[in-house]
Parts: structure tokens; C-alpha cells; sequence
């Protein structure tokens, strides 16, 4: 067992607001099978779009990311209703720049990848609110363990460009993220924030 090795991230949160978005990450993965719906479909510009964390270790702040994700998002705008968003990551492809920790995250303690390869996000409503910004509600999975976690979000619309931003906060132990002597905030913090910044154009 590796000591003082941190879980970040989760998914994700990727859930961005754009028409029909297709997420691919740096590997490609089989597509989440979502009704086609009327509304344009946008491509996501990879090379300048991230699914991030934040964590903390012993009282140190550290960012990672993942390298896999997709997500399926039917999005109007002007009637963020009729929304759905459906996200999976591949937990085995987060990185964070600590060949320890980066290893330790897929085993037993943190994200148990071999028993569940994949956190997903089913988002049951979005809401705009007054300052224009949006908030998903969405049922998250992660360990087996389903948590209803809310994803604020802004979006920016540029002619044929969209860029999506928001963050969750999570507390991993939530989701039985951290076993052991890991279980508590001793070595890693039980908070962890999750990013996203995507773009897109159609």
C-alpha cells in the first residue's frame, strides 16, 4: 500500500452545456447510445479542453485530470428543460504528475477501477438562473456508490464556438473513495473539486 497517496477527481462532472456534444478524450471509447435529438451538434476542440480535479495532500493542493472521457449532451440553451447529459470517465486515466499517487489511484483503496472501470454523470435537470449561469442536477457514480451531485456551469456562445466552465465540489468519502488508513483526512482531504473548461465549435 502506498502511503499518503491522494484520490482526486471524479468524474465528472464533464457535463458541459452544448447542443449535442460527443466528447472524445485523448483514447477513444465506445459512444454513450442517446436518442438523436433536433438541435445543432457540436465538435469539442480536445487540445484545449480539460475534465480537471483539485485535491489535497498532507495540507498541499495538487490538479490532475483525465485522460478518457465521453459524454453525450443534449443542450438548448433557451430551454435548458428538455436537457440531458449522460458522462463517463475512465478512472483508470487520471493523471496528476506523481507516478505514486498516479499509480496508486485505479487500486483497492481509491477508485477500485478493475471492479468499476468507469464513474458515469446522469444529469435529471438543468436550471437557468437569473445571472444567465446554469446549474446541472445529476446522479453520479462512482465505486457503485450513487451521490445526486450539482454541477454549476456558465456558458459562452461565440457564433459557431461554445466554451463551457464550471466545478463541482465532492467529498470522496461520499462514494467510499479512500480505504483504510486512507479513510479519514489524515493524508488526503476529503474534499476534492472537479473542473471542467471545454470548447466546441459546430
Amino acid at each position: 500500500m502506498l502511503r499518503r497517496t491522494v484520490f482526486i477527481g471524479l468524474a465528472l462532472a464533464a457535463a458541459s452545456p452544448l447542443a449535442i456534444l460527443s466528447l472524445r478524450s485523448e483514447a477513444s471509447s465506445p459512444a454513450i447510445a442517446v436518442a438523436a435529438p433536433a438541435g445543432p451538434s457540436w465538435k469539442v476542440d480536445y487540445a484545449n479542453s480539460r475534465l480537471g480535479f483539485v485535491g489535497e495532500q498532507t495540507g498541499k493542493a495538487f490538479q490532475g485530470k483525465f485522460r478518457k472521457f465521453e459524454a453525450t449532451i443534449v443542450f438548448d440553451p433557451d430551454n435548458p428543460a428538455t436537457a440531458r447529459i449522460d458522462v463517463t470517465v475512465d478512472m483508470t486515466s487520471a493523471v496528476t504528475g506523481d507516478k505514486q499517487r498516479d499509480s496508486a489511484l485505479p487500486g483497492s483503496d481509491w477508485f477500485k477501477a478493475k471492479e468499476f472501470p468507469v464513474a458515469r454523470y446522469v444529469a435529471r435537470s438543468v436550471e437557468k438562473k437569473p445571472d444567465g449561469s446554469y446549474v446541472a442536477e445529476g446522479d453520479l457514480t462512482i465505486r457503485g456508490v450513487t451521490r445526486r451531485v450539482p454541477l454549476p456551469f456558465t456558458l459562452t456562445l461565440d457564433g459557431k464556438k461554445a466554451t463551457a466552465k464550471g466545478e463541482a465540489s465532492l467529498i470522496r468519502s461520499d462514494f467510499g473513495v479512500g480505504q483504510g488508513e486512507f479513510a479519514d483526512a489524515t493524508w488526503v482531504g476529503l474534499g476534492v473539486k472537479v473542473t471542467i473548461d471545454l470548447r466546441a465549435t459546430r
